[in-house]
């Protein structure tokens, strides 16, 4: 999904272009009527390498060279700089807007970040492709070009998807036996390649929902599928292909992407791991596990935790709840780490290990029967706390067998 990384420029294109077409007329409730010679097709790129551009994108492009008319619309435009902007985007508050711009601008934009573009001419009739076209212009308007943007079930391509369902007569018929029967999941970590982090960050953060198996229709979330599926699409009136051959507007250079990283989250939490057994076995050995491990660790989990059952109960993201990453990064572990700051508290508090323990033992057991993916950088950070939270309470018992005997 296209977030602009120049959505400034844009904008100010955008408007310059809406501009134009509100002298000219074609603002108005309805827009000219486009000649014999019309054309309006669907335009995918690739996808990039910035976390903004990794799934790729989709637009819908109008073309009349009677009136030499061109321009793309484009439901990808954002606005980083509004105000509250991630608080908004982890809400599910996100506002997009269809944009239009000259095509030949549009395609530029993609060929300086070396991704290609492709285009599937639409087989229309002469009031299908009006339809699509009064629509649009309506839709770009400055009261309509708004929409709530949700990844997985309203976004660029699906909007593209739905223009062209809804307004050709009769309908069109998809070829249901290409659908992937991969999860929702599943569907958007393929597109991360050398990204790992970002894949790390969407497991932690969506929830069970995502892990249901995607409809051939949702699966037109990505803009690649949406190609791929109207490629084999038929109008069911006459039966005809609902696309001509694709068309390459541009083909980028091959790029490498790597799947495996030295700096990838298993590798760094596994060493993370290792380095706090160690030394979390050096202090069990002198009897005297320091707090300052503990702040940070119980801390962390617990800020984590926090932040996930924030999003389960206040964002308005579909896949966001239930989210049974909580099981392990107790928010509990936050204020336990606070506690922990008081030194008179210590000793009253102190059985929260031994509690730690069983239950992160408890879920490693039962992960498996899980109904949700957890990602095998997950378990290290688990088996991190548990290092502390084992050792301390192995550090309580032999304390309390000292103090019987």
């Amino acid at each position: 999904m296209n977030q602009n990384r120049k959505t400034s420029r844009v904008q100010f294109k955008t408007l310059i272009v809406l501009f134009l077409l509100l002298l000219s007329g074609s603002l108005k409730s309805q827009a000219f009527q486009l000649t014999n010679q019309a054309e309006i097709s669907v335009i995918t790129c690739s996808p990039g390498n910035e976390v903004y551009s990794v799934y790729g994108h989709s637009a819908i492009r109008v073309k009349d060279d009677v009136y030499k008319y061109d321009v793309a619309f484009n439901y990808g435009i954002f606005d980083f700089s509004a105000p509250n902007f991630l608080y908004r985007f982890a809400a599910g508050q996100t506002d997009y807007l269809l944009g239009a711009y000259q095509f030949d601008d549009f395609v530029q934009q993609y060929q300086r970040d070396k991704r290609s573009v492709y285009e599937q001419t639409l087989n229309l009739t002469q009031n299908e492709k009006q339809k699509i076209f009064d629509f649009l212009i309506w839709n770009a308007k400055p009261e309509n070009r708004v929409y709530r943007y949700n990844f997985f079930f309203d976004n660029c391509a699906t909007r593209v998807r739905d223009v062209v369902a809804d307004n050709v007569e009769g309908g069109l018929t998809f070829k249901e036996e290409m659908q992937s029967h991969k999860t929702l999941r599943q569907l958007v970590d393929d597109y991360h390649g050398k990204l790992l982090w970002l894949t790390f960050g969407i497991d932690l953060a969506v929830s069970s929902e995502s892990d249901r198996e995607a409809t051939f229709y949702e699966e037109m979330l990505l803009p690649d599928y949406l190609m791929n599926y109207f490629a084999e699409a038929t109008k069911i009136n006459g039966n005809i292909p609902l696309v001509q051959p694709t068309r390459i507007v541009y083909k980028a250079p091959a790029q490498e992407y790597k799947s495996f990283e030295a700096g990838s989250p298993f590798v760094v939490f596994f060493i993370l791991t290792l380095l706090v057994g160690f030394l979390s076995y050096k202090q069990f050995r002198k009897r005297k596990m320091k707090p300052g491990l503990d702040y940070i660790i119980y801390g962390m989990t617990g800020l984590t935790g926090i932040i996930l059952s924030w999003l389960t109960l206040f964002s308005e993201h579909p896949a966001m709840s239930p989210n049974y990453n909580i099981l392990w990064v107790l928010p509990l572990n936050l204020l336990f780490a606070l506690a922990l700051i008081v030194k008179k508290w210590r000793p009253a508090i102190k059985y929260y290990h031994l509690f730690i323990s069983a239950w992160l033992i408890l879920f490693i057991c039962g992960s498996p029967f899980i109904p949700q993916y957890f990602h095998p950088a997950f378990y290290p950070i688990i088996v991190l706390v548990l290092c502390r939270s084992v050792l301390h309470s192995l550090l309580i018992m032999k304390m309390k067998v000292a103090g019987k005997s």
